[in-house]
């Protein structure tokens, strides 16, 4: 369970709603998270600040009335009596309509709490649903920028393309290269596994039977997409081959991963 779980069990721990489950998990993660032990404390304070405060609740005049008669009857006939009863413990009966006002109070107070507890756990999970939404939109608006930037690049006056293809490791992986005169490169993949903790993409440019030269590296999002933007070296701008393999983060000087993406000769 994630700790915005555990953090919306607390009010109705705090009113002793939980099932016996819930209430276990709870009590196990109480041991080690001093934040929500804090939190339980302050929502056992609070409740039981609003029950002890609750009024008692006074009868009307009628029923004041109505119990003064009956304890009056109840005497006239007890000193008629031959029977010598034995004396009744003597009850406050206002008190007793107190507790049972308190008692009232309480069980509204309690559904109250429900009721706001409910509410905020609807509330936060559609503050989730917002916050997905969210990033969905500002991830589709990147991407459209990134797409209108690729575009814009390939309409440069001497603008090259190339598309580079999944090897087996990746198969379906492919990457669009675009560069313009100038060799300012832009490279936008699609269908890359993420790559592991402390590894990255980078990409090469071969020229003949030399050495690859070293480009800059990329990481994927969770779709496999990634960007990068890099320079063309000079000597690759006419005939080059375009690679991308998978390196420790940062990159290195020669190619020690395997190769993901190609393109043709």
């Amino acid at each position: 369970m994630k700790h915005e779980d555990y953090k919306e069990m607390i009010p109705a721990r705090a009113l002793s709603a939980l099932d016996t489950a819930e209430d276990r998990l709870l009590s196990e993660h109480l041991v080690e998270c001093a934040e929500c032990s804090h939190e339980l404390d302050s929502w056992q304070i609070t409740a039981a600040v609003l029950v002890l405060g609750a009024e008692p609740a006074e009868p009307s005049p009628q029923i004041r009335e109505l119990i003064l008669s009956q304890v009056r009857g109840d005497t006239v006939n007890v000193a008629r009596s031959k029977v010598i009863p034995f004396e009744p413990a003597r009850k406050n009966i206002w008190s007793s309509f107190g507790s049972l006002g308190a008692i009232a109070a309480t069980i509204v107070f309690a559904a109250l709490v429900v009721y706001v507890v409910v509410l905020w756990r609807e509330n936060r999970a559609i503050q989730r649903q917002i916050a997905e939404l969210t990033t969905k939109f500002e991830n589709a608006e990147q991407n459209l920028n990134e797409q209108k930037k690729f575009a814009q690049l390939l309409l440069k006056p001497g603008a090259r393309m190339a598309e580079l293809k999944g090897m087996t490791i990746a198969y379906g992986a492919t990457a669009k290269l675009a560069y313009d005169a100038s060799g300012h490169a832009m490279i936008m993949s699609e269908g890359l596994p993420a790559p592991p903790e402390g590894k990255q993409y980078q990409l090469w440019f071969i020229v003949g039977g030399k050495s690859p030269m070293p480009g800059k590296t990329f990481s994927t999002d969770s779709q496999g997409n990634g960007v990068m933007e890099d320079q063309v070296p000079a000597e690759a701008m006419n005939s080059a081959v375009f690679a991308i393999t998978l390196e420790r983060k940062g990159g290195v000087r020669s190619p020690e991963g395997p190769m993901y993406l190609k393109s043709g000769s």
